[in-house]
């Protein structure tokens, strides 16, 4: 006699059937979507670069000021700023933000010279920037962050840098930093902007020997899924030479709007204090003018001073003991230039 073959009740009701009922539900119509979030409007934390509740990204090459570009954004958020380099900021609660690349007594080094300038204005702080370090905290993870943003109202993040921070994830869950795992990093920033409505900037670097290349995705770092999982991104980049202090704004990638017409000129400034922000110079300005426009000679920034200084070219070759032809060859560079001055 054979025996009795009885249906599986826990096959019947346990995962697959779960899944089967999870994927029923997710399937909507085009016209229920619409009516579900018909109150929802793209809004941007920042105008033009960072959408709000987005994984937004901010890469650029070593050396370039990334980092102060963010702890300057972060400042201006907390001493309640409305702007910052000319866009409109929309917050409307405090900072994180997370360092894994240096020590905190090295961070301090950094963010002394803008914490001064802010200082120095004299505004009430309306907000609060927490930092945390991983750096040396082997036991501290990514998902022990929830909890802060739980305890202190946290509403903007900014994670410096990918690269650092993507290494020690991959590393602790013993798993390929690669195409077909680059969704581990943004399942953790989307679990986080689900529970507690909150936008995310991360800091990543462009990769080595690609300074003279225009701008592009392919500059930077990572697997190319990261791109497709990301929602903003914009590039910071040299304006003339490693050595000037202006720098490219360039906005690479948008969902939802046009890039061309948001790209600015700015630049690194030190003022009366000691303190240092960025100044914008230039909205709407073409990469096109700038990229690849090497300086004609060692003394460049030198006899462009004299030059918005007003003293003639016989002065200059006094003064420098350059050739007439090169004072021609730098005036020609600095009008390609958009005609940069070096006394903004």
């Amino acid at each position: 006699m054979k025996p009795e073959i009885k249906p599986d009740k826990n096959k019947e009701s346990g995962s697959d059937s779960n899944a089967t009922t999870t994927i029923k539900n997710s399937i909507i119509s085009s016209d229920d979507l619409l009516e579900k979030h018909k109150n929802f409007k793209l809004e941007f934390l920042w105008q033009d670069f960072i959408v709000k509740n987005g994984n937004n990204f901010l890469t650029a090459e070593g050396g370039t000021g990334k980092s102060r570009l963010a702890l300057s954004l972060a400042f201006c958020i907390q001493y309640g700023y409305n702007e910052f380099l000319g866009c409109l900021l929309n917050t409307d609660g405090n900072v994180l933000y997370l360092n894994y690349e240096i020590t905190e007594p090295m961070f301090k080094v950094l963010i002394e010279p803008i914490n001064k300038y802010y200082k120095a204005t004299d505004l009430p702080k309306v907000k609060e920037l927490f930092i945390v370090t991983f750096k040396g905290k082997i036991k501290f993870t990514i998902e022990d962050v929830e909890e802060l943003i739980a305890d202190n109202n946290i509403k903007f993040i900014i994670i410096d840098s990918f690269k650092a921070c993507a290494s020690k994830l991959y590393r602790e869950k013993n798993t390929k930093f690669d195409n077909l795992n680059a969704d581990l990093y943004f399942d953790i920033l989307d679990s986080w902007r689900e529970k507690y409505k909150i936008t995310t900037l991360t800091i990543n670097h462009t990769n080595k020997g690609l300074k003279n290349q225009k701008t592009s995705g392919d500059l930077a770092f990572g697997p190319s899924a990261v791109r497709d999982f990301m929602d903003y991104q914009f590039f910071l980049r040299y304006a003339t030479d490693n050595k000037a202090p202006e720098r490219l704004l360039i906005l690479d990638k948008t969902r939802f709007t046009a890039n061309g017409d948001h790209d600015k000129l700015i630049r690194i400034t030190d003022d009366y204090t000691g303190g240092l922000y960025y100044k914008l110079l230039e909205s709407g300005i073409n990469e096109d003018d700038f990229i690849n426009k090497k300086p004609p000679h060692e003394k460049t920034d030198e006899i462009t001073d004299l030059l918005n200084e007003g003293k003639k070219y016989d002065e200059i070759v006094e003064l420098t003991g350059v050739s007439r032809q090169t004072i021609s060859r730098v005036q020609e560079y600095r009008k390609s230039l958009n005609k940069i001055k070096r006394n903004y």
